[in-house]
């Protein structure tokens, strides 16, 4: 299989941060390309790891942030005899890292400029719920853990009114 497309392609796909960490290894060598643009090849070996085979385009990317936590919280929650837990420290890490997809340096077109100013404010908001949410307190292996319950992360995600 061929795969030609461009650097922007691969932001506008929200999957930048793996493809600059897994395929390109430098911020400056990514940074270079994806101000010049021009249409490369990439591997399908590349693309599978970067998980480009399995998106589609599109310019909703509160849609897109809600995918990227629902699938985070169904593989790193913890089972209890209560429910669900995420630990969180991880989850405030992996809401500020889903911003990494969207470079500096990178010149979006109008709709994803609106998009992710949108996004910028979907997240903040969803950030002020969860710093209001109760805080379970669990002694793992005699270390202590802050976690949240997942079902109100999921509960918080609004995936119809944007």
């Amino acid at each position: 299989m061929k795969i030609i497309l461009c650097a922007e392609d691969i932001v506008k796909r929200c999957l930048w941060d793996s493809y600059v960490s897994y395929v390109v290894g430098s911020e400056k060598e990514a940074e270079k390309l994806l101000i010049e643009n021009k249409e490369f090849e990439l591997s399908e070996r590349d693309a599978i790891v970067i998980g480009l085979l399995k998106v589609m385009e599109t310019d909703n990317l509160i849609h897109r942030f809600n995918d990227y936590l629902t699938h985070f919280l169904q593989v790193r929650s913890l089972k209890d005899k209560d429910g669900f837990f995420i630990k969180k420290k991880s989850l405030e890490t992996n809401i500020e890292k889903f911003l990494d997809k969207f470079p500096d340096y990178w010149t979006p077109p109008t709709n994803y400029a609106n998009s992710l100013k949108d996004l910028v404010v979907y997240i903040d908001e969803m950030k002020e719920k969860i710093e209001k949410l109760d805080i379970i307190k669990m002694t793992i292996q005699n270390v202590s853990y802050e976690f949240y319950k997942a079902n109100d992360i999921k509960k918080m995600l609004n995936f119809n009114n944007y």
